[in-house]
């Protein structure tokens, strides 16, 4: 761990923030920021939660915004950032950001705990984490009630949090509810960088499949994903073709943009 900050740089798509990170900087900027004495949280945003947080729901871009990392989960993204030419870019998947953050505490101080999920799968997760990793501290675990949590059970799950007083917490409550539960909910935190990592824990055990390498790289996961889990579709058939359309808008702007400066020669080519 560096004992100062990384600088984080970011662009908005939309006004929803995309920080310029790539799978290597996004865990040095974690563990960079692991020793601050309060709490900050990531995002891993993908195209879904982006059109959601523009289109429908101001608490998540709100929280998305505050974000300390709004990581590029999808290729696409990625894509748009790199042809507004952040050659830093690239795709932050959450199953890969999960492993190399492992890798790299099986190596160094840092402590996990995790909160989310059933508490079987939560026992199964540090079974294969204690096998794979040993160095790697585990502070504890909580699977928090199924059913919309009244104020009791919410300061329950932030009473575990800082009791576990880890380093790195990781908050599996769905795409959407726990970006908002993060920003909500970060300040009465004591310590600690909360990572909402969704499905993250199901993808490490192999519940739930990546897509072949080559669907990956032309940006296709999105479609093994729905072929394995149908019900998806009715996310996918709107943020998708929204995305394209407003990518393709704001590329055409930004590339209007260029033009009229490098006309008036502020710019040299």
């Amino acid at each position: 761990m560096s004992n100062k900050t990384s600088t984080i740089e970011c662009f908005y798509f939309k006004s929803v923030k995309v920080s310029i990170s790539n799978l290597s900087s996004a865990v040095d900027i974690t563990l960079d920021y692991i020793n601050i004495n309060n709490c900050l949280y990531i995002c891993v945003t993908d195209v879904n939660n982006l059109v959601n947080s523009y289109r429908r729901f101001k608490k998540l871009k709100l929280s998305i915004n505050n974000s300390l990392l709004s990581l590029p989960d999808g290729r696409p993204l990625s894509i748009f950032g790199r042809l507004l030419s952040f050659k830093e870019i690239d795709r932050v998947a959450g199953p890969d950001y999960f492993n190399n953050m492992l890798e790299r505490s099986n190596t160094e101080k840092i402590t996990h705990c995790f909160i989310g999920d059933t508490e079987e799968t939560l026992n199964r997760l540090v079974k294969k984490i204690k096998a794979e990793y040993p160095n790697v501290t585990i502070k504890g675990i909580y699977s928090p009630p199924f059913r919309n949590w009244s104020i009791d059970d919410n300061n329950e799950i932030v009473s575990n949090i800082n009791k576990f007083n880890a380093d790195v917490i990781w908050i599996s409550f769905g795409g959407g509810k726990q970006e908002i539960w993060m920003n909500e909910n970060c300040n009465n935190i004591n310590r600690g960088i909360m990572v909402g990592i969704g499905a993250g824990f199901k993808w490490y055990l192999g519940d739930i499949k990546r897509a072949p390498l080559i669907l990956q790289k032309l940006s296709l996961e999105w479609c093994y994903r729905l072929y394995q889990d149908p019900i998806r579709i009715k996310n996918y058939i709107t943020s998708i073709p929204l995305f394209i359309k407003d990518s393709a808008i704001l590329l055409i702007l930004h590339y209007l943009k260029i033009k009229r400066i490098k006309a008036k020669g502020e710019i040299k080519e």
